[in-house]
């Protein structure tokens, strides 16, 4: 079984971000249930991606062109911690 924690100013942050944002952070969500980060790799639409840096140890997906998911996954385990939704600066 897999898991999802969103830390507490994710869930705050969600409620302010439109419509859209909210829909597709859900399909994530529910990807990563069921598929785990192997699910997201086969999606090209969120484009799954490692970062790098100051994130290491952190992965990113969009969830539009200018949102980001920005997450980990712990250690050896089924767990995967939401650290932001963050709009994305170009």
């Amino acid at each position: 079984m897999r898991y999802v924690v969103n830390e507490e100013k994710v869930v705050k942050a969600l409620c302010k971000f439109p419509i859209e944002i909210r829909s597709a952070y859900s399909v994530w969500k529910s990807i990563v249930l069921e598929d785990g980060l192997k699910g997201l790799r086969m999606v090209k639409g969120f484009h799954f991606e490692k970062l790098k840096g100051s994130r290491l140890g952190q992965f990113s997906c969009r969830l539009n062109r200018g949102y980001r998911v920005i997450f980990q996954k712990e250690k050896d385990s089924f767990i995967v911690v939401i650290l932001e939704v963050t709009k994305h600066g170009y």
